[in-house]
C-alpha cells in the first residue's frame, strides 16, 4: 500500500465501529485524520486514541442528516489541515420498519443521512479538491442497496441511490482527477450491527454466528476487511480506479 503521509482524510460515522476501524488503518498508511460523529464523548476518545499513535487528528461533532454540520466539517478540516485528500461516507442511519408502517418522517430522516449527507459533504469537498488538483471519495454501500431487505426499504432505496450517486460523480469527476468508488459491505459484527439483529431476530450475536457459519468463505467479513479495502482505493495503485464497486461480503452477495 502507498504511503499516505501528507493526506488528509474524513471519516464520517467515524466515533466507533467500522468508521473508527477505517480512520485507523488510514492513520497506519500516515494521514491525517478527521473524526466526524454525533457522540462527542466517543469521538473525543477515538480522536485521542489515533493521535496517540502519531497520526494528527481531529474531532469534529457533526450529524450528516444536518446540511450546516456538513458545510462545517469540510470548513473545519480546511481550516485545521489546509487540504482534504479523503472523504470516506460511513454514516448510515438503519432503522428496520415494515414497508406500510414507515412514515415520511422516518423515510426523510434516513435519506437525510445516507444519500443527502454524502452529497453535501461531497458538494463541499468538490472545489478543494478541485484546487489542490484531485482527491479521493469512497462510499460505503451495502448489498441491500442492490437486492434489498424485508423491512429496510428506506435503507434499501437509499444505498441504491448513493450507488448511482457514485456512478455518476466518478464520471463527472474523473476530469478532475477526483476518484469516486463504493466499497460494498454485508454483514460485519459491530456493536450496532449486533444491536440491530437485536431487534431483527431476538439474539443479535447468535444471529451473527449463524450467518458467520453459513458464510460461503467460512467467516463473515470483518471491520479489518472493509478498512484494507478503503486503504486500497484511496492508494496510488488504485490510481485509475474510478467508478468501481469494490464488494467485500466474502461471497454473500455476488451479482452480474
Amino acid at each position: 500500500m502507498s504511503n499516505l503521509t501528507g493526506k488528509v482524510a474524513i471519516i464520517t460515522g467515524s466515533t466507533g465501529g467500522m468508521g473508527e476501524g477505517i480512520a485507523r488503518r488510514l492513520a497506519q498508511e500516515g494521514a491525517s485524520i478527521v473524526i466526524s460523529g454525533r457522540r462527542a464523548d466517543q469521538g473525543e476518545r477515538v480522536a485521542r486514541d489515533i493521535a496517540a499513535l502519531g497520526a494528527p487528528t481531529l474531532f469534529v461533532r457533526a450529524d450528516v442528516g444536518q446540511e450546516a454540520d456538513c458545510v462545517t466539517l469540510i470548513r473545519a478540516t480546511v481550516e485545521r489541515f489546509g487540504r482534504l485528500d479523503i472523504l470516506v461516507n460511513n454514516a448510515a442511519a438503519t432503522p428496520v420498519e415494515p414497508a406500510g408502517e414507515q412514515s415520511a418522517e422516518l423515510w426523510d430522516a434516513v435519506f437525510a443521512v445516507n444519500t443527502r449527507g454524502p452529497w453535501v459533504c461531497i458538494r463541499e469537498a468538490i472545489p478543494v479538491m478541485r484546487q489542490q488538483g484531485g482527491g479521493n471519495i469512497v462510499n460505503i454501500g451495502s448489498t441491500m442497496g442492490y437486492r434489498g431487505w424485508l423491512n429496510r426499504l428506506a435503507y434499501a432505496t437509499s444505498k441504491a441511490a448513493l450507488l448511482a450517486m457514485t456512478r455518476t460523480l466518478a464520471r463527472e469527476l474523473a476530469g478532475d482527477h477526483i476518484r469516486v468508488n463504493w466499497v460494498t459491505v454485508g454483514w460485519v459484527a459491530t456493536p450496532n450491527e449486533i444491536d440491530l439483529r437485536n431487534k431483527t431476530h431476538g439474539d443479535g450475536a447468535a444471529f451473527l454466528n449463524e450467518m458467520n457459519s453459513k458464510a460461503p468463505m467460512g467467516r463473515l467479513e470483518t471491520v479489518e476487511d472493509i478498512a484494507e479495502g478503503v486503504a486500497y482505493l484511496v492508494s496510488d495503485q488504485a490510481g485509475h480506479v474510478t467508478g468501481c464497486e469494490l464488494n467485500i461480503s466474502g461471497g454473500m452477495f455476488v451479482h452480474s
